[in-house]
């Protein structure tokens, strides 16, 4: 017998998104060669837990995200994250990365892939000028975070647009997985995704090439064979370019990308002019949002719930609040994701396969439940026992939205912000 224990969390960030969990996995004793009397099978050793993140930021206080971030330390007891997912690229979502990166550090850091004008829209949208360090995420996040966090990260992982069809569904159980090779060969490559050719993406160039990778439409992120990661990074995020900046962003790459901070910084200054005479100032524009499906592969049965933090069950792991679900308990979580039509969700639906779909149990609202980026009916389409709003009621964008909580009041919701926070373990065995 097989077991999986995984944990989705949500952090206490107020209006921000901070969400984590983990996933470790017990695979079938091995049968002995001889038959020995030893008074029972030997559970095996536990493999994992494989740890992630998505998102990690807030716009109301960074004290609340290094609290965050000091009780992620202490789980992960000196490891890595293996996989730290970016949504997009808004300060809320993204303000305490680089601290997350030089404290804990990540194996693979997963971006949603957008084109260099895009990348600028999105950071002139911010307020950023052309002098704020942090304009540089939006140029190059590669060498950013080389700049920011050095050693912090082992390689980045850029999501492509998913244009074309999801990966296949398992219907059948995935074979018992085998132990990695050859892990300390630093000729074969590692970590989820490709290598980068020259030319595949701006920036990739020189040294940087071992340290940037790319999953193209239609992969997954799969972890010993028996859980997925499945990003959906939303082809109709790019904004209509009427104007044309793009093609005059084109014309400043070598200035942007050449590292010669005054050459960037006086192409950054005659672009930022160009966005506030073409876009206007504070326009707002159709942000990417990199969307995350987690959950199992494959056929699992005897699944037990709880989303409880009560004394009895961290010491001996069990209590009263165990709940006997349908085969369920994977996560979905949608950043500032557009999810405003019943098209939008049905194309999300779709890449995903409807089958994955009906198995999310948590799903995150989009944009902290703001309607802009709901439809009404979106929480029976997805159907989900938990709904979670990570946000700051008493903020002045009072989100969550009234019509928006009011769909999802029949389907768990959690208000996630400075106070409270959510975990919920999932127990699976096959």
């Amino acid at each position: 017998m097989t077991n999986i224990q995984a944990v989705h969390q949500f952090f206490p960030v107020g209006q921000g998104l901070f969400a984590t969990g983990s996933v470790e996995f017990w695979p079938p004793a091995r049968r002995p060669r001889r038959v020995v009397n030893t008074g029972g099978t030997p559970r095996p050793a536990p493999v994992g837990p494989y740890r992630w993140v998505y998102d990690c930021g807030s716009s109301s206080g960074k004290r609340l995200v290094t609290n965050a971030i000091d009780d992620l330390k202490h789980d992960c007891q000196g490891e890595k994250i293996d996989l730290l997912t970016l949504s997009h690229f808004h300060n809320d979502h993204i303000s305490g990365t680089v601290e997350l990166l030089n404290r804990i550090g990540a194996k693979t850091l997963m971006l949603p892939w957008a084109p260099l004008w895009y990348r600028l829209l999105i950071g002139f949208e911010q307020g950023l000028r052309a002098e704020d360090p942090e304009m540089l995420f939006y140029v190059d996040p590669v060498q950013y975070f080389i700049q920011e966090a050095g050693d912090g990260f082992e390689q980045v992982l850029f999501v492509m647009p998913s244009n074309e069809d999801g990966p296949p569904f398992s219907t059948e159980p995935t074979a018992a997985p085998e132990p990695p090779e050859d892990l300390d060969d630093p000729e074969k490559p590692s970590g989820p995704g490709e290598p980068v050719s020259f030319g595949d993406l701006e920036g990739a160039y020189g040294h940087l090439d071992h340290r940037i990778r790319m999953l193209r439409p239609g992969k997954a992120i799969f972890i010993h064979k028996v859980w997925e990661f499945l990003p959906y990074n939303d082809p109709a995020t790019e904004p209509d370019d009427p104007f044309g900046f793009a093609s005059k962003v084109e014309s400043f790459r070598g200035s942007l990308l050449n590292r010669n901070q005054d050459e960037r910084q006086s192409a950054l200054d005659e672009l930022k002019t160009l966005y506030e005479m073409t876009f206007g100032r504070g326009a707002t524009m159709n942000n990417v949002s990199l969307m995350l499906y987690a959950g199992a592969v494959g056929p699992w049965t005897g699944q037990r719930i709880c989303n409880c933090e009560c004394l009895y069950h961290r010491l001996i792991g069990a209590c009263s609040c165990w709940k006997d679900h349908e085969m369920r308990g994977a996560i979905l979580l949608t950043g500032d994701g557009n999810l405003n039509s019943a098209a939008k969700w049905e194309n999300l639906e779709s890449y995903l396969d409807a089958r994955r779909a009906r198995r999310v149990s948590v799903f995150q609202v989009a944009h902290h439940g703001a309607r802009a980026n709901w439809h009404d009916g979106l929480a029976a389409r997805v159907a989900p026992k938990t709904s979670v709003f990570s946000s700051e009621p008493r903020h002045s964008y009072g989100h969550p939205h009234a019509e928006v909580l009011r769909d999802f009041w029949t389907f768990g919701p959690i208000q996630v912000d400075q106070l409270s926070g959510f975990s919920f373990r999932v127990y699976l065995e096959r």
